[in-house]
């Protein structure tokens, strides 16, 4: 006979179970030493080969191929060119990848990891570097006693000639696929930039940035006695994965920037590091 107390406490955890659509897990560490160890302890705790993907909040990516806690590949990393593992000596893979997982955990906060099946299979001899390895070239490498929070020029006041709009739109370049910054009044396109420029795959015409005015001017008449400026709206599509839509209005121009769906975080951190400089 089951016990009472168990199906009580079953019965409350079936109630407080909240469905996860975001693939992305934050972690929560709140120095650069504490998400460095995160980091480290994800690669040790990883035994299946996954493919981890660690996102900071200013779109700084490092996305690893992780099989029983050795790092077995690295597809992308946000400066520099990723090592490659057949040409590179062991010691000065460890050392590379110490630096790449020290790098990651000194970007600004959150840091957001995803993981996911690899694409192709793991080769019998890709024996990779261990983690400690990688933990031992970390004790080497000083780390800032607090984290990187600023993403806005070190200029006073930036937002007061620059407007909120136009900072989100230069902000979001490390994570935006396409970029578009116009004005609120009419549309009239200011500057566009990957996708959205003019030989992008996603070209944005004039036309269509007056028509998107028009329906923003009606967003604002709907919401004017709620809301005040600045405002950011974010769309995705269900299931957190494809292509999302970001559009920060300042009053005076918008900025609308696409990005990849599971980047929602990068867009957040850019709006918050934003909002601090205006209050």
């Amino acid at each position: 006979m089951i016990d009472a107390n168990i199906l009580d406490m079953l019965e409350n955890i079936g109630r407080s179970v909240v469905a996860r659509v975001n693939p992305a897990v934050t972690l929560t560490g709140t120095t650069a030493q504490d998400r460095r160890d995160q980091v480290l302890r994800t690669i040790r705790g990883t035994v299946l080969p996954r493919r981890l993907e660690f996102t900071a909040a200013n779109g700084d990516c490092l996305a690893i191929e992780v099989n029983s806690s050795r790092v077995t590949d690295v597809f992308c990393v946000s400066d520099g060119v990723a090592p490659d593992f057949e040409t590179t000596s062991r010691e000065e893979l460890a050392d590379r990848l110490a630096q790449l997982v020290s790098d990651i955990a000194t970007a600004p906060a959150p840091l957001e990891l995803v993981s996911v099946q690899p694409e192709t299979t793991l080769d019998a001899d890709d024996v990779g570097i261990t983690f400690s390895e990688i933990s031992k070239c970390c004790k080497a490498i000083e780390l800032s006693a607090e984290p990187v929070v600023s993403l806005v020029p070190d200029a006073p006041k930036a937002e007061e000639t620059q407007g909120l709009a136009n900072l989100f739109y230069d902000g979001s370049d490390r994570f935006g696929l396409g970029r578009v910054l116009a004005s609120a009044k009419d549309g009239t396109l200011m500057s566009t930039a990957g996708d959205c420029a003019a030989d992008g795959s996603a070209h944005v015409s004039q036309d269509l940035m007056q028509s998107f005015a028009r329906d923003l001017a009606g967003w604002d008449k709907d919401t004017h006695a709620d809301l005040d400026y600045p405002q950011l709206i974010v769309m995705r599509p269900s299931g957190g994965k494809g292509t999302g839509l970001a559009v920060l209005h300042d009053g005076e121009k918008v900025s609308v920037v696409t990005h990849e769906a599971r980047r929602l975080g990068a867009v957040v951190g850019v709006w918050a590091a934003l909002k601090g400089t205006d209050e």
